[in-house]
C-alpha cells in the first residue's frame, strides 16, 4: 500500500469538492448551461475562476461546467464572435452586418467590441438553455435505460485509516464546524479553515505537545481571544487539556466556538467497509467540557487555570494595554501552571517585515477585527513575565511559514 501523503489527499479532496454534491440530471444540465453562458462571455482569463465559484458555492459539478466553459477555445471562438457580433449589431441597429461590405480598420475597432459585448449574453444564454437541455435529456434517458445508474449522490471525501493521529484528531475538529452533507457554504469554508489553521500553523502542534502527551497534560485550558475555539476544541480531542474555557469579542466566531463544542452538526455515520480509522473519524461527535463567551481581553473576567494562551492577540492593542492584558493574563495562571505567548517578533528582519504586511492587510479587509496593529519586540514581553515571577523561554513557532512568530513560554513555579 501506498504510504499516506497529505499532498495526494488534499488533491484527492479537492478534486471532490470540484465534483459537487451529486450527478442527478437537472445539476449536471445547469453545471453544463452554467459553462456554456460563463465560456460564452468575451472576459478572457476570468472563465475558470467564475466557473469554479459558482460551482463551489452551489455545490454543482465544475470538472463538468469547466470542460463546457471551453467552448471559447481557437476552434470554436472564431464562429462564437462572429455569432456574438452580429447578434448584438442587430440588436443595436435593427439590420445583421454584411461583413462582405468594406469597413474602416477605425469603425470596426469602435463598432465590433460594443456589438460582442451586446450580444455575448444572448448567445450565451441561447447556448445554455440548448446544452442544458440536450444534457438533461441525455442524461434522464440514460439513467431510466440503466437502473444501476439511478444513484447519482456522490460519496463525501473520507480521510484513509492510516493517516497520522494529528491529522485525524484535526479532522474530527473541522467536522464540528460544519456537516458532512448538506453544508451551507459558510460552514464548508469554516471547516477548511480550521484544517488549513490547525494543520498549516505550527504553533498548534507546539502547545499540544508543550507538558508532553499525557492525558490532561495541560490541566484547565484558558484561551484569550480565541476565535471560532479550534485550538481548545483541539486540545480536548487530544485529551490533552482537562477543560476548556475561551472567549474573543467577535460574536459570530463565539457562535461558532459554542456549536462546535457542542457537538456541532454531527459527523457521517461510518459504512461497514471502512477502515476502523476511517469509523471513528466518522462517528458523530460528542460534546466537549467547554466554554466559550463573548468578551473584551481588557475587561473579561479570568478566573484561573493551569494554562493560559494569548495567541496572536497583543499585537491588536495598545503597548499599555497590552501590558495590562499580560498583568491579567498571568495573574490567571496557577501556581505550576505556563502562560504561552505566541506573537511576531519585531527583531527578525524580513520577516518581521513580511507579518506586520500581511496583519495590516487582513486586519484592513476585517477578516482579523483587531483595532490596529502594534507588535513589539517579543524580549519586551518575556521581561515582563519574567518581573512577573515566571520562567520564560523563547521558541520558534514560525515552522515553514515566512513570518516572525515566536511562542514565549512563560512557567510559573509551584508554591
Amino acid at each position: 500500500m501506498a504510504k499516506y501523503s497529505l499532498l495526494r489527499e488534499e488533491a484527492r479532496r479537492a478534486w471532490r469538492e470540484l465534483r459537487g454534491s451529486e450527478l442527478s440530471a437537472g445539476r449536471t444540465a445547469v453545471a453544463v448551461a452554467i459553462g456554456l453562458f460563463i465560456g460564452s462571455q468575451p472576459i478572457f482569463g476570468c472563465h475558470t475562476p467564475l466557473v469554479l465559484l459558482l460551482c463551489l458555492w452551489f455545490r454543482l459539478d465544475a470538472a463538468i461546467a469547466w470542460v463546457a466553459a471551453n467552448i471559447s477555445n481557437p476552434l470554436f471562438a472564431p464562429a462564437l464572435l462572429t455569432a456574438e457580433v452580429q447578434v448584438g449589431a442587430y440588436l443595436r441597429t435593427g439590420r445583421w452586418l454584411r461583413l462582405h461590405e468594406k469597413m474602416s480598420w477605425a469603425q470596426a475597432l469602435s463598432d465590433f467590441p460594443e456589438y460582442m459585448f451586446l450580444g455575448a449574453p444572448v448567445v450565451g444564454l441561447a447556448l445554455a438553455a440548448l446544452g442544458g437541455g440536450v444534457i438533461f435529456a441525455v442524461v434522464a434517458l440514460k439513467r431510466r435505460r440503466a437502473p444501476s445508474l439511478q444513484s447519482s449522490r456522490m460519496e463525501p471525501y473520507r480521510l484513509p485509516g492510516d493517516a497520522p493521529p494529528w491529522v485525524h484528531a484535526v479532522e474530527r475538529v473541522a467536522g464540528r464546524y460544519s456537516p458532512p452533507e448538506g453544508a451551507t457554504p459558510a460552514q464548508r469554508t469554516r471547516f477548511h479553515y480550521v484544517r488549513f489553521k490547525l494543520l498549516g500553523d505550527p504553533v498548534a502542534r507546539l502547545i499540544a505537545d508543550i507538558a508532553g502527551d499525557r492525558p490532561g497534560a495541560l490541566g484547565e485550558v484558558l484561551d484569550i481571544g480565541t476565535g471560532a475555539g479550534q485550538l481548545p476544541i483541539l486540545l480536548l480531542e487530544l485529551e490533552r487539556a482537562a477543560r476548556a474555557r475561551g472567549f474573543d469579542w467577535d460574536r459570530a466566531k463565539i457562535e461558532d466556538a459554542r456549536r462546535a463544542a457542542g457537538g456541532g452538526s454531527g459527523a457521517a455515520l461510518p459504512r461497514s467497509s471502512d477502515s476502523p480509522g476511517a469509523q471513528r473519524a466518522a462517528q458523530a461527535a460528542p460534546p466537549l467540557d467547554a466554554e466559550f463567551w463573548c468578551a473584551d481581553a481588557r475587561e473579561a473576567e479570568l478566573g484561573t487555570a493551569d494554562t493560559v494562551l494569548l495567541i496572536d492577540l497583543l499585537h491588536y492593542f495598545r503597548v499599555e494595554e497590552q501590558d495590562a492584558i499580560l498583568r491579567r493574563a498571568a495573574a490567571a495562571v496557577r501556581p505550576g501552571g505556563r502562560l504561552l505567548v505566541r506573537e511576531a517578533d519585531t527583531e527578525r528582519g524580513l520577516r518581521s517585515s513580511i507579518t506586520l504586511l500581511e496583519e495590516r492587510v487582513f486586519t484592513a479587509l476585517r477578516f482579523n477585527r483587531g483595532e490596529r496593529v502594534r507588535f513589539r519586540p517579543a524580549r519586551e514581553i518575556a521581561a515582563l513575565l519574567e518581573q512577573l515571577g515566571f520562567a520564560c523561554e523563547m521558541r520558534p513557532a514560525w515552522g515553514k511559514t515566512p513570518f516572525s512568530n515566536v511562542l514565549i513560554v512563560g512557567s510559573r513555579a509551584q508554591r
